[in-house]
């Protein structure tokens, strides 16, 4: 089981450090400015000029608090965007580890929502609803007590409303986690709908199936928007909640002044922290709702975490392998060895899945398969399946996917050549051609032999094939008599429609 990523990392201990002394000197300007503005309402009521050191007071209080604003928000971006980085590794890394049967199991949907809802939830907690606690935790404390600075009986009429306000805005924080459970399952349903179906869109629309979708669509908009609202409601009935709780303090503080007979200068001053009290109580309460939406982010970015991975680590030998296979599948006893070297034939109704565990992309409870005699030390293995394995670029980028070092373009356009793709090889931009994800834009021929030739030039030790392409190809004998001749790998060729298997040496 992997944990979530800590936040106390150095970089980002550094940032927080950085947040919170900017919210020091944010308060120690608040309290600058609240005595200034007071000296400068005294001066304003008995008519007299005001000082120079009272203006230069307000004016750099102001200038250290913009500046302290810029640099706290540019730091809290920074810790934000850092810690999702780290979250986003740790999640990639989980998800290209884990059994190839869990990937199928999982819609493509939800997997990719972990790299948008999980990690904006996350960036905007850390690098927003975070650092304004940080910043709240020392500037509340301050203006309190600058409010009690300028007058106790005053501070202490004024803070009874906002601190009623105060309580009632943490009864009624509690349920926006649930709103936001609700809000984000509706959310992810609708991603998730709309990723599986953008890619078929036009085929949905042969089928006349583009009213049905569109109806089922406006239904689950219909949902999140109410969702949604609920949710919004509740993050702005806490605000409203703490702005009528500012409004009463203000006007405790106007009703005792009145009456005791406290100095305009005092009050002025007082209304002038009191606003900025607000200020970062209003960030407060837009912070539990970012904390909120990570917590429940947090909760399914762990889930993940905690499936089991496989560990796909291997070492090249630079020499072919033997392979051995022995346990129990479906019930049935499963023995197969291939000699190094060979090319072996793996056949019977479990082949598929068996090839699959032989190449470390599933782990199977009651099969072990051991390299050289050894369960625990894995060679290079190239696995060819029914689909090919490409991501956007040059031909090039393709076909060395598997290389640690890259080979010459020479080397590349000679055992490409010897797969038959010399028609790849005519094309004006050469290696430089560009292939689509997935392979779309070529053949599945050629895709067959861009992944021969991708195991070559990886120089890998095992090739396993499972390929529809590779049994629908009309020079199978060709292709492997060309592999047997560039690669010393041995290689299994799995048929899951036959019943019986053995190993044949080339």
């Amino acid at each position: 089981m992997k944990p979530i990523p800590q936040m106390a990392t150095e970089d980002r201990v550094k940032d927080a450090i950085l947040i919170i002394s900017c919210g020091i000197a944010q308060a120690a300007a608040l309290a600058v400015a609240a005595f200034a503005t007071r000296d400068a309402f005294a001066a304003i009521h008995t008519g007299t000029p005001l000082e120079s050191a009272t203006i230069f007071e307000l004016a750099v209080s102001g200038l250290v608090a913009a500046a302290c604003l810029f640099l706290s928000r540019r730091r809290a971006e920074a810790l934000g965007q850092s810690y999702a980085n780290s979250l986003r590794k740790v999640l990639y890394l989980q998800i290209a580890r884990l059994p190839k049967l869990r990937h199928e199991e999982r819609r493509v949907g939800a997997l990719s929502l972990r790299f948008v809802g999980d990690l904006s939830a996350a960036r905007l907690w850390f690098g927003r609803g975070l650092p304004e606690v940080l910043t709240a935790l020392v500037v509340l404390p301050s203006a309190i007590a600058i409010l009690f600075a300028l007058d106790p009986d005053l501070a202490r009429t004024g803070l009874v409303p906002l601190g009623i306000a105060v309580s009632i805005m943490g009864i009624m924080s509690w349920h926006l986690e649930r709103r936001h459970r609700q809000l984000r399952q509706r959310r992810a349903s609708i991603a998730i709908s709309m990723i599986e179906r953008i890619a078929i869109a036009p085929e949905l629309d042969l089928m006349g199936r583009t009213d049905k979708e569109l109806r089922a669509l406006d239904s689950r908009s219909a949902a999140l928007r109410h969702s949604a609202v609920q949710r919004r409601g509740r993050t702005a009935g806490l605000q409203a909640i703490l702005q009528a709780g500012v409004a009463m303090s203000g006007l405790s503080l106007l009703w005792f002044a009145n009456g005791h007979a406290v100095a305009p200068a005092t009050v002025a001053a007082s209304l002038s922290v009191l606003a900025l009290v607000a200020l970062p109580l209003g960030s407060l309460a837009s912070a539990w709702d970012q904390y909120c939406a990570w917590r429940v982010a947090r909760e399914k970015a762990q889930n993940l975490l905690n499936e089991r991975p496989l560990s796909r680590r291997s070492s090249s030998s630079r020499e072919p392998v033997s392979v051995d296979v022995t346990g129990l599948q479906g019930g049935h006893p499963v023995a197969f060895r291939a000699a190094a070297g060979s090319v072996a034939k793996l056949e019977g109704p479990a082949a598929a899945v068996v090839a699959r565990c032989i190449s470390g992309l599933d782990l199977l409870a009651d099969v072990e398969v051991s390299f050289d005699g050894s369960a625990t030390t894995r060679p290079r293995i190239a696995h060819i399946g029914s689909e090919h394995v490409g991501l956007q670029g040059s031909l090039r980028r393709s076909v060395t996917m598997m290389c640690r070092t890259r080979p010459s373009d020479a080397k590349i356009e000679n055992v490409l050549g010897d797969f038959g793709l010399a028609d790849l090889l005519r094309h004006p931009k050469w290696l430089d051609q560009r292939v689509f994800a997935g392979g779309k834009g070529l053949s599945e021929m050629q895709t067959l032999r861009v992944d021969f030739a991708r195991a070559v030039l990886g120089k890998v030790d095992l090739i396993v094939i499972s390929s529809i392409r590779w049994k629908a190809d009309p020079d199978q004998q060709g292709l492997l008599t060309t592999l047997r001749r560039l690669t010393p790998a041995t290689v299994i060729l799995a048929d899951a429609y036959t019943k019986t298997q053995h190993t044949e040496a080339l």
